[in-house]
Formats: C-alpha cells, sequence, structure tokens
C-alpha cells in the first residue's frame, strides 16, 4: 500500500514540476516581488517634488510652513546618512572621534536629533567628518532628493486671492503660468491660502489648492497646527521667554518586549514578520498547486486515465499520493523562489545574508508549530481542491464549484487590518478557532506570544481537522471520481462530508 501511494505521488509530483505552466510561474514569482519592491523604492528615492507657494494674508504662517518643509527634509537627509553610515563607516572610531555625530546618527528619528543635526549644518557638514572613516569602495552618498520645493507666492497670484477671484490659481495650477523652482521653471502643484485674521480660535479657514490629489494636505495641516500651539504657548509666557518656546523636544522612548523584558530590536521586528510571510506565502502556494492538483484530476476523469489508476491501487492510496506529490511540489515552489530571492538580495546588498540569517535564527525558537500550521493548511486546501475535482466531470463544473469554496477560505482575509492592529484580541482569538482558518491566522499570531493553551490547542485542531477532512474527503473522492453526471452542489457536497461523519460516529 505504501509503495503504491509513494509511487502515485512520484508520478504527480514528476507531472506537475515537469510542466511548461509551473516553470514560467516558478521563474515569475520572484520577478514580480523584485520589480514590486524595486518600483516603490525607485520612487521612494526618486520623489516627484510638489512645487508649493504660500499666500500669507495673516503674516506669520508661510514661515512656519518653511521651517516644518526644512525639519521635514533634515529629517530625511540624517535617516539616509545613518543609513549610509551603518553599512559603509567604521562606527567604532566615529564614536571616538565625535561621539555627539555618532549619537545623532544611532537616533534619526528623534526631533532632538534633527536640531542637532541642522544646527550642525545638516549633511555636508557630518558628512565632512565622516567621509575619512569611510571604508575602501564606499560609493558616493545619495543626498535625499526634496519632497517639498516652497517658492515665493507671485504678484499676480496674491492680488488674486486678495480679491476672492481665483483665476489666476487656476492658471498656475494648470500651467498656463510657471514659477521659477532651484532655477528652473515650473508647474505649480499646490497653492496654500491663508486669508486674515487666521488665528487659533478664528472663525477663518486656510485652504489647499491642488491638481495631485493632495499630495502635501497633511502636512501643511500640521504645520499650521504646530504654529498654532507655538501661538498659545508662547501668549503664556513673558516676552522675554517667548524664544525659548519651542516644538524642537522630544521624550526619549524605547520599545519593550515584555516576553524577554528588553528593548525590541530588528530581529525581534524580522521574528514578526518571518511567519506572517509564510501565512501568505502558504494561500499563495495552496491556490497556485491545488488548482494544478484540481485540473491534473478532471484532466484524468475526463480521459479515462483515473481508470487505469484504480486498476492498479485504491481510490485511498491514489487521493494520499496525489496530496503527497502536491506538498513536494509545494516544497519545491518554495524552495525554489527562496534560493532565487537570496540570489538577487545578495546581488543587491551584501548584507542579506545576515539578514535572513538572524530572520531565521529568530524563527526557530516557534519552528515546530510553524511547519505544523504550513504543512496542515497546504493539506486542508489541498484536499478540498481536490474533492472538487473528483466531483467534477469538466473544468466549468469545477470552477463552479471553486467560486464559493475560494469565496469561503479567502472571505476571513479582509479581517486582516483589523487582526494585525490586535493579534490576540476577540476578533483574532474567535476566527482562530474556526478550523478552516487556523493554520493562516495562527501563524500571523505567532509572533505575538498567544496563550500557551491556544498555542497547543489549536494545534491539536489543526491536526484533527487535517485527518478528518482527509478522510471524509477521501470517501467522497471514492463515490465521484468515476462519476460522469452532474456533479453535487457545493451545498450537497458538505452535507455528504457531513452526513458520513456522523453516520460513522
Amino acid at each position: 500500500m505504501i509503495r503504491r501511494t509513494l509511487l502515485i505521488a512520484w508520478a504527480e509530483f514528476i507531472k506537475y514540476v515537469t510542466r511548461r505552466g509551473f516553470i514560467i510561474s516558478l521563474l515569475m514569482m520572484p520577478v514580480l516581488l523584485a520589480v514590486s519592491i524595486a518600483v516603490p523604492s525607485f520612487t521612494a528615492t526618486h520623489p516627484r517634488s510638489n512645487v508649493m507657494t504660500v499666500v500669507d494674508l495673516a503674516g506669520g504662517y508661510a514661515e512656519a510652513i518653511a521651517t516644518a518643509a526644512n525639519r521635514d527634509q533634515a529629517r530625511a537627509e540624517l535617516q539616509a546618512l545613518s543609513s549610509y553610515a551603518g553599512k559603509y563607516a567604521d562606527e567604532s572610531k566615529l564614536a571616538r572621534q565625535d561621539p555627539a555625530l555618532s549619537r545623532l546618527l544611532a537616533t534619526p528619528n528623534r526631533i532632538a536629533s534633527v536640531q542637532a543635526f541642522t544646527t550642525r549644518g545638516g549633511w555636508r557638514a557630518a558628512f565632512a567628518v565622516l567621509s575619512p572613516l569611510l571604508k575602501p569602495g564606499a560609493p558616493a552618498f545619495d543626498v535625499p532628493k526634496p519632497a517639498l520645493v516652497l517658492v515665493p507666492p507671485p504678484p499676480d497670484l496674491v492680488a488674486d486671492f486678495a480679491s476672492s477671484n481665483g483665476a489666476v490659481a487656476l492658471a498656475y495650477l494648470d500651467g498656463v503660468q510657471s514659477v521659477t523652482a532651484a532655477g528652473h521653471s515650473a508647474r505649480l502643484s499646490s497653492i496654500v491660502f491663508i486669508p486674515k485674521h487666521f488665528a487659533p480660535g478664528g472663525a477663518r479657514e486656510a485652504e489647499y489648492w491642488s491638481n495631485n490629489a493632495e499630495q502635501s494636505l497633511q502636512f501643511v495641516r500640521w504645520a499650521l497646527t504646530d504654529a498654532f500651539r507655538l501661538q498659545v504657548n508662547r501668549a503664556l509666557v513673558a516676552p522675554a521667554l517667548q524664544a525659548k518656546v519651542t516644538l524642537d523636544v522630544d521624550a526619549p522612548l524605547k520599545a519593550i518586549d515584555p516576553y524577554k523584558g528588553k528593548e525590541i530590536s530588528w530581529t525581534d521586528k524580522l521574528a514578526q514578520l518571518v511567519p506572517v510571510g509564510l501565512a501568505f506565502l502558504l494561500f499563495i502556494v495552496a491556490f497556485s498547486d491545488a488548482a494544478l492538483l484540481l485540473q491534473g484530476v478532471v484532466e484524468e476523469k475526463s480521459t479515462r486515465m483515473i481508470e487505469v489508476l484504480l486498476s492498479c491501487a485504491s481510490p485511498h492510496e491514489i487521493m494520499t499520493g496525489k496530496l503527497i506529490g502536491v506538498v513536494g511540489l509545494a516544497l519545491v515552489t518554495i524552495g525554489g523562489w527562496a534560493v532565487m530571492c537570496l540570489a538577487m538580495a545578495m546581488a543587491v546588498s551584501g548584507d542579506a545574508l545576515t539578514v535572513i540569517g538572524a530572520g531565521l535564527a529568530a524563527l526557530l525558537p516557534m519552528l515546530p508549530l510553524v511547519l505544523l500550521y504550513f504543512l496542515c493548511g497546504l493539506l486542508i486546501y489541498a484536499t478540498i481542491f481536490l474533492g472538487i475535482g473528483a466531483t467534477s466531470a469538466s473544468l466549468p463544473d469545477a470552477q463552479a464549484l471553486m467560486g464559493p469554496a475560494t469565496m469561503i477560505i479567502v472571505l476571513p482575509n479582509m479581517l486582516m487590518g483589523a487582526i494585525m492592529q490586535d493579534p490576540n484580541g476577540t476578533l483574532a482569538q474567535v476566527i482562530s478557532w474556526i478550523p478552516i482558518y487556523t493554520p493562516f491566522f495562527m501563524l500571523v499570531r505567532l509572533p505575538f506570544h498567544p496563550a500557551p493553551f491556544e498555542l497547543w490547542a489549536t494545534a491539536i485542531l489543526t491536526l484533527l481537522t487535517t485527518v478528518l477532512l482527509i478522510r471524509q474527503m477521501g470517501r467522497v473522492f471514492a463515490r465521484h471520481v468515476l462519476a460522469t453526471e452532474r456533479p453535487p452542489s457545493f451545498a450537497s457536497l458538505l452535507r455528504q462530508m457531513v452526513g458520513r461523519a456522523k453516520t460513522k460516529a
């Protein structure tokens, strides 16, 4: 029995792994992944600058927006320089030579660091200190381009807003008239209008005019909010002390993992990402490879090849062999993607092996449960599709059954955002106890320390679901694999499975 099952599994594996469609999909996935990463990265490092002008009839708010823009640009430059120094500079020498700069580069997201970085002279002054400490062959520092370019408001535009007309504003936004930005003629992307009597508690609202889908609307709102806060706070102190009231301060705060009692490191964050990635990989592999399995069963029924197989092995052996074959196919798919992604990552960055090694090391404590949920989830979805293929006489019949099955399986993914916000909340706990969803959502929740009872109970539930589903679907497979009449409806198929289970009990 075992020998026949393994022979069928090997035949299934060879049949699918040698198909051109499988090879193309194996090669296409890493390419699509690389493109999906490269395009956003390119657009992030080469942003389209938003050319903005501020018509400030109230006075003082244009300077507040300019200050906020300069602060954001300084933060971007400090973050880029921090990443650059971490890769190409001797940080131990930097800490001895310039401890203050070393601390700034270690905390690039803090407001105080950005302020001190600006006071020191920005990236040019910092790079002058850093350049003698660079490793041989270090590339040039790529200074981030400003996402926002502020230009003085043209006189005709100021007059236009003062008269509440708006026609001149449309001409600038439509490109009929241009402004000079960084020494070049440019089209205005947005106009901020600050009316007279605009102040905290006032009735007048500022206006944001733009033709680029509100690219910087939130930035302007926060800049004006900060200006209001400064006005209110400075009004509470003596005039001699008002210059000391500033928003360029922050409180040092670090995230602590309560289960380890230490600060959350980048390896801890990797440990959270890897199981989540495997959960989505489970869906991709299960649906792609299980779809091949379904199609193969339908083809064998239509060509009567299934009758030849039944003359050599029992329906249970055939079904088990097919499931083993599709698991092997999935493992080859994942292995192939892993090798190609690793090669591409190493070609892009020499630190890829270090990062991947850290991610795998962080995964080791939960590896048994990761493998259990992943393999059982793969078997559950493959078994469902195999049963659909066995009950279908043609591909259109299979597609009619696949529709509701796919909707049932995929529907809870719409809740993924809510579950990721509270991975141990009531919603996450409830949906983790629904057997066909348990493998996917427990993979997502593993890094967030579910209760030990929940871990082992859902693991047992997953194992029992897998065994029972294979057993019941095996009976459906044996009953319908030779049938050529119209397949049962999806509801009828469920009733057959549940009914047989109750009868057996």
